[in-house]
């Protein structure tokens, strides 16, 4: 695993957690930057961050 996809992994897994952290508290909600209501910004993260660590995981993406 290439180090592009650990940091990838991880920065999925910190968005992932800002949006738990929306559905828990919407305050958070306000550090989300899309439009809508605190409930849509988290479904949003929680999607993009899923996302982001599949791809982190399954796709190899070259360093050089």
């Amino acid at each position: 695993m290439e180090t592009v996809n650990i940091v990838m992994t991880i920065v999925g897994a910190i968005v992932v957690l800002f949006g738990i952290g929306a559905f828990l508290n919407p305050n958070v909600a306000r550090w989300i930057n899309v439009p809508g209501c605190p409930r849509l910004k988290a479904s949003i993260a929680l999607i993009a961050g899923t996302i982001i660590i599949i791809v982190g995981l399954i796709v190899e993406l070259p360093t050089k």
